[in-house]
């Protein structure tokens, strides 16, 4: 029976083929790309509306709005009754006129709407978020891979790089291109470092370099 290939070789395992220690082939300057498993939500860096805090300014129009609205709508309530003389008003208080109290009450009405579409805003950011996981390898970036090679380990990156798809579907799209500089948020579970150990590179590269080297 013939033996079935793994589709990835840990650090470790590459190093113990090439007889080599895991640093030399972390520091040898024809390093494969080296990859990790992340179980948490991947966004495009230059995404900045899903990622983290990217909807700062949104939340804080927001709840101006709504503030602003309260107000507007105490003060219509107290001029309206002070109309029909139910109500005194206060000394830092002025009579409105009809055309003023118009003019709030639009006001009032345009900013009911703009909240409800910040708050529908807000609440489709947060439902695309959550279709942004990913439970799968990233490729490590180079500074992290350096500071395994100098260090034994790296804080856990922040940033990666979407890996390529061998065998891709013709039109099989994905929603963050490949190669591309990803963010990386809320990862399960928590990992404050990223160590060789953590490590993998594609069997298909290590049949590369191989072959390459072999010609």
């Amino acid at each position: 029976m013939p033996t079935i290939e793994p589709l990835t070789l840990t650090l470790s395992e590459l190093a113990e083929r090439w007889q080599m220690l895991p640093q030399e082939v972390l520091d040898s300057p024809h390093a494969l790309p080296m990859y990790f498993y992340f179980d948490g939500l991947v966004f495009d860096f230059n995404d900045k509306w899903h990622r983290a805090n990217g909807d700062v300014s949104v939340v804080q129009t927001l709840e101006a709005h709504k503030t602003r609205q309260s107000t507007l709508e105490i003060d219509l309530q107290r001029q309206t009754m002070h109309k029909r003389g139910l109500l005194k008003l206060t000394q830092w208080e002025e009579a409105m006129s009809d055309e003023e109290m118009q003019s709030q009450q639009a006001e009032s009405d345009r900013l009911t709407e703009e909240i409800a579409r910040l708050a529908e805003l807000l609440k489709k950011r947060d439902e695309e978020r959550q279709r942004c996981v990913r439970n799968g390898l990233l490729r490590a970036a180079p500074r992290s891979l350096n500071e395994i090679a100098e260090r034994g380990q790296t804080r856990f990156p922040q940033f990666a790089y979407m890996p390529h798809t061998p065998n891709r579907a013709a039109g099989d799209t994905a929603s963050i291109a490949e190669g591309a500089v990803v963010a990386l948020e809320d990862g399960f579970p928590l990992k404050e470092y990223l160590t060789g150990a953590d490590l993998v590179v594609a069997m298909q590269d290590v049949r590369a370099a191989e072959d390459s080297a072999r010609s």
